[in-house]
């Protein structure tokens, strides 16, 4: 089912951070002060990293079996509705197990474990939790990782970085205004901002999740929606006029 989500955004800013007020060895007066601008906004597109992992004693019997399972879960993502395009490989290794005694010196080996990685980007949350549900029913034992995501994420970067500045800009002339003074222009200007990190939300291996897998399950993995803040600080300093 089609729909139009609503994005919510609440900005929120910090008037004052901190300031200063120095004189230059030349006599020229500054004042330094630091503003913030941040911007909440909710996720409208998800990232899905489901994993295929398989085990046997031989290197071409593990490899098979992994690439079985894995055109199975891909098929099933792709009927649900997730384009083929927003379905694709993110990682694929092959590794023998092995175990040392450090007391003998020894080494034993044990399996071959092959690991097929693949990434799905979901435009529509509410069809994440399908995507779960059938790629483990379909085979998938791990479901590595999930991260909201923003569509345009410039429009907001823009807002928090102008919030920034203009809550800088507004305490420094808070302060020398009421000194009997006047702003002059900017002397310098320093930037720090978040990471952009966006929601993520930390999965177990697929056996804490192998009751919602299970065929005979009725119930469907619950996800919410998720949020991320963007967040700029400035740090300025202003002639005094």
């Amino acid at each position: 089912m089609k729909f139009i989500k609503l994005i919510s955004v609440s900005i929120f800013s910090l008037f004052l951070l901190s300031c200063s007020i120095k004189t230059t060895q030349n006599n020229k007066r500054t004042v330094s002060v630091s503003g913030k601008g941040s911007v909440e906004v909710e996720a409208d597109n998800a990232t899905i990293i489901l994993s295929v992992i398989t085990r046997a004693k031989d290197i071409a019997q593990a490899a098979k079996e992994n690439a079985v399972k894995m055109t199975k879960v891909q098929e099933k993502i792709i009927e649900i509705g997730i384009s083929k395009d927003n379905v694709t490989t993110e990682h694929y290794t092959i590794y023998q197990e092995t175990n040392r005694n450090y007391n003998t010196g020894r080494t034993t080996y044990g399996d071959y474990v092959v690991t097929n990685k693949i990434k799905v980007f979901v435009k529509d949350l509410t069809m994440i939790s399908d995507v779960i549900d059938n790629a483990l029913k379909a085979g998938a034992n791990e479901l590595s990782s999930f991260q909201y995501g923003i569509t345009n994420k410039d429009s907001y970067v823009k807002q928090a970085r102008t919030l920034a500045v203009q809550n800088a800009h507004d305490a420094a002339n808070l302060i020398v205004t009421t000194s009997g003074a006047l702003l002059g222009k900017v002397l310098t200007i320093n930037e720090h901002t978040n990471d952009f990190a966006l929601y993520k939300v930390a999965l177990s291996r697929a056996d804490a999740m192998n009751e919602v897998a299970e065929e005979s399950s009725p119930v469907s993995t619950p996800i919410t929606g998720g949020k991320t803040t963007l967040t700029f600080t400035v740090d300025v300093t202003y002639e005094i006029k």
